[in-house]
């Protein structure tokens, strides 16, 4: 009798144990959605605007649509940004989405991973 009570313990702890981990949210290492106003999110927004400026056309961050952020030696993030940019042969001011990533390392320097044009906003 004690032995089927101890193996009945074992299995209802293993259970609990198992379920626990099953019932952690999202993937251990991927990406987690991030505020759209936190510090760092804006900061990391920011300087992917200015990176990319450096290439060639003039960009300035109107919105931080999405975010997302990923532990990896430091961290990533993910983001759909809206910004503005001048179109000089219609002399306008025009829009657009991008889809970045910034890395940020352990020394807290950033670094521009990707940028690319793709209708990820809400308008």
């Amino acid at each position: 009798m004690k032995k089927n009570f101890r193996f009945v313990v074992i299995v209802l702890a293993i259970g609990v144990i198992l379920g626990g981990v099953n019932a952690v949210p999202g993937q251990l290492g991927g990406y987690r959605p991030a505020p759209k106003d936190n510090e760092e999110v804006v900061a990391a927004a920011e300087f992917a605007v200015d990176e990319q400026s450096k290439k060639g056309t003039t960009y300035k961050l109107v919105s931080v649509e999405q975010a997302e952020r990923q532990s990896a030696s430091g961290s990533n993030f993910r983001m759909c940004l809206k910004v503005g940019y001048h179109k000089e042969d219609d002399d306008v001011d025009a829009t657009q989405f991008v889809k970045v990533v910034v890395h940020r390392d352990l020394q807290q320097e950033f670094s521009l991973l990707s940028w690319a044009q793709e209708d990820c906003g809400s308008d």
